[in-house]
């Protein structure tokens, strides 16, 4: 068998990386947030979930949030995890004999009730790599983005910024990103790459909230030296980046936007 290295095929003893690491747990997830042991935008977190799923195997599981909300309140009311904040991720596999396998795990407890502005900014690092189906969340993005986040901390980075090899500044890990220039705040279109996710659909949500416009035109790493700030907004809200290389940031955007935070947070209880 031969596998892809840097454009060139080698022979799969040759992987520094064992790609059945990657590939061999094919599977789409979701990263929910929880307030209170209830979900929050659980109804759009499956929606996109199934979409992913039905586009990659054909077929569309007949879930519906009120069983995984349960599921949820489940596994965290009696796990005796605190009622406060906590990340749950759900996964959905098919089982090999046309049905469906789903789990879901506790992934963090955070002090944050609901979503919340991210204390600490983090250093970032430019990690160039592209992603198949890279509309979808599946076990391939995920597994992409922990070897670029591996990479960012092994050069003194916290996270890794994910840049396409046309130099696009795509997203954050697996999360998506906004730059602002000025008072032009962007972020990459999704048919240029950027992650289509439930994030992104809140991150333009809480821009309308705060009164500003995001542009749907892709930023680029070579312009980096002349953006004020890069916002990423994960599963747990805001992450303000402190500095890419010697170029530090504001977060003058991310302290306006995180003033709405609370009220995204209790949309997200009735969705």
């Amino acid at each position: 068998m031969f596998i892809s290295i840097d454009g060139t095929l080698k022979r799969l003893s040759e992987a520094a990386i064992d790609p059945n690491v990657i590939l061999g747990y094919n599977w789409v997830y979701a990263t929910i947030n929880t307030l209170g042991h209830k979900p929050l935008h659980l109804t759009s977190k499956l929606r996109q979930a199934l979409d992913s799923y039905e586009a990659l195997y054909s077929h569309r599981p007949s879930l519906t949030a009120k069983e995984i909300a349960s599921e949820i309140y489940s596994l965290l009311h009696f796990g005796f995890y605190p009622e406060g904040g906590n990340i749950v991720r759900l996964h959905l596999a098919p089982n090999g004999t046309g049905g469906l396998r789903r789990i879901i795990t506790h992934l963090a407890t955070t002090p944050y009730e609901g979503y919340g502005l991210l204390a600490v900014r983090p250093r970032a690092t430019i990690a160039n790599y592209e992603i198949p189906f890279e509309r979808h969340q599946t076990s391939i993005s995920l597994s992409a983005s922990r070897f670029a986040s591996e990479y960012a901390q092994r050069t003194h980075g916290a996270t890794a910024l994910r840049a396409s090899r046309a130099g696009l500044l795509l997203s954050a890990d697996d999360s998506p990103l906004v730059v602002v220039r000025g008072f032009n705040i962007l972020t990459a279109p999704i048919a240029e790459g950027g992650r289509d996710s439930v994030e992104r659909e809140l991150l333009f949500r809480l821009a309308d909230m705060a009164g500003v416009t995001i542009q749907e035109q892709a930023p680029m790493v070579e312009e980096i030296e002349s953006y004020d700030e890069i916002l990423v907004f994960k599963p747990t809200g805001i992450e303000s980046i402190y500095s890419v290389g010697e170029h530090q940031l504001e977060n003058i955007y991310a302290h306006l936007l995180s003033k709405h935070l609370r009220a995204l947070s209790r949309e997200g209880l009735a969705r």
